[in-house]
Parts: C-alpha cells; sequence; structure tokens
C-alpha cells in the first residue's frame, strides 16, 4: 500500500541535442551559399582600378596595357599576368600590383626617367640611366651623346658597350645641369671629350677624366663667364683638371 505523503513523477525527457556533424554540414551550407551569392553578385567585379607612380604614362595607359576593365571578375583576374605585361614596357622600372577590398585593384609604378638621346646611324633613342632604350626621340629635351657606334637598337634593349656605357656615365654626372647640355661629344674618343651648352659654350676634357670630377668647377665657371657675357671654349685639360677660357675667334 502507498504512503499518503508519496507521488509518482513523470520521468523527466531529455531534448534531444544537434549533432556536431549536422551543425558542420548547416555551417558549410551557409558558408557555400553566401560564397556563391557574392561570387554572383557586382561585390566580385572589378569596380576601381587605382594608379600610382605615374609620370610619363598615364593611368588609363596602364590599365589598358594590363588587360583590366571594369566589370571583369573580380577573383579571375591573374596579378602576375598584369606584372608581367605590365613589365614589359621599357618605361616601368618595378611595379606592384594588390587587391583592396571589396573589389579594387591598386598599382603602383616606379617610372625610369630619360637621361639622354643616343644618336644612331638610323634613329634616335632616349635611353634611361640604367642604359635601358625606353623610346624614340620625338621631342625630348635631353643632351644628345654623339659620336658613339651603335648596333641595332629598339625599346626595351640594352646599351651595351664600354665607350657607350662611359657615354651614360658622362651624362649621368652631368645631370644636375642638363637643361643646360646640348651634346655630350665622343667623335673625337679617346682624345677628348666635349660638351656644348644650349647657350654657345664648349668645354673639352680628358677622357681619362672622371665624370664627376669637374662639373662642379664647369658649373661655375660657366655663370662667371655668363655674367662677363664672354663666350667660347672652357678646356679643363691642364693640370690638375682646372678650366681655361680661350674666347671664340
Amino acid at each position: 500500500m502507498q504512503p499518503d505523503n508519496v507521488y509518482n513523477f513523470r520521468a523527466r525527457t531529455e531534448k534531444k541535442k544537434l549533432s556536431p556533424l549536422f551543425a558542420c554540414l548547416l555551417f558549410s551550407f551557409v558558408i557555400v551559399a553566401l560564397v556563391a551569392y557574392y561570387l554572383a553578385s557586382p561585390l566580385a567585379r572589378l569596380d576601381k582600378v587605382e594608379v600610382q607612380g605615374t609620370s610619363h604614362l598615364d593611368s588609363d595607359q596602364l590599365r589598358e596595357l594590363a588587360g583590366l576593365e571594369k566589370g571583369m571578375h573580380y577573383w579571375r583576374i591573374s596579378l602576375g599576368s598584369c606584372r608581367d605585361k605590365l613589365s614589359a614596357n621599357p618605361w616601368l622600372a618595378a611595379v606592384n600590383i594588390r587587391r583592396r577590398w571589396p573589389n579594387h585593384l591598386s598599382i603602383r609604378v616606379e617610372e625610369r626617367v630619360g637621361l639622354a638621346v643616343l644618336m644612331s646611324e638610323e634613329k634616335n633613342w632616349v635611353v634611361a640611366e640604367d642604359r635601358v632604350i625606353l623610346a624614340e626621340n620625338q621631342g625630348f629635351s635631353l643632351p644628345w651623346l654623339t659620336g658613339l657606334t651603335l648596333g641595332d637598337l629598339g625599346p626595351g634593349d640594352r646599351v651595351e658597350g664600354r665607350v657607350p656605357e662611359l657615354a651614360l656615365a658622362w651624362a649621368a654626372a652631368f645631370a644636375p645641369v642638363a637643361s643646360q647640355v646640348s651634346e655630350i661629344s665622343f667623335a673625337e674618343y679617346p682624345t677628348v671629350i666635349s660638351i656644348y651648352t644650349t647657350d654657345g659654350y664648349k668645354a673639352l676634357f680628358n677622357s681619362s677624366a672622371q665624370p664627376g670630377d669637374s662639373i662642379g668647377d664647369f658649373a661655375l665657371l660657366l655663370e662667371e663667364l655668363r655674367r662677363a657675357k664672354r663666350k667660347g671654349i672652357i678646356d679643363f685639360r691642364g693640370l690638375q683638371g682646372r678650366g681655361v677660357f680661350i674666347p671664340w675667334p
């Protein structure tokens, strides 16, 4: 006989827990669905290409060279392929491309700068300090390097040869006054190197002289002669490379 103070309780039923496997599958499905939605949305299309570091080339040229157009699928763009296409342009010394969230690309370039114009038998070429031919000369205001024996050249080629390399070293040394120099002649090399200014002066240097040794004296003496309104030849072939002024006949 059951005591009066004892009551029967229904056994509590435990709630069924979500299995880890099912939760993982559900989470994966949600992620896949979101990724599929994103890839099909406008956010997965290239919207903007930012270009930095240009001077000679403009942004539109770089986008075209890289083969980039607005609306391209963002994740199907090969950054390596774009970089290779841009690096093939001789004006570009360095190229860096990065993705920017959510659908932008950033292109940062370092351009080569024209140092001088190489005068050849057929064409005249703009050349950079690292000896890379940039383009055919079309009105660039740069010193001309004349009297050189050059082979076949074209954009992207690198100038080879001891004398052309020496000529470029002289052009680089005189870069601070490049706007005043019209021509650096190696026509009388290895006897003498001649430099002509844009306003009618001629300077003579020993071919064995270091390119940068006399630029300071050259600039100072040239300024003094201009103030005195005297034009002629400045001969730096004497003792200790000191300049001697010889008026034009």
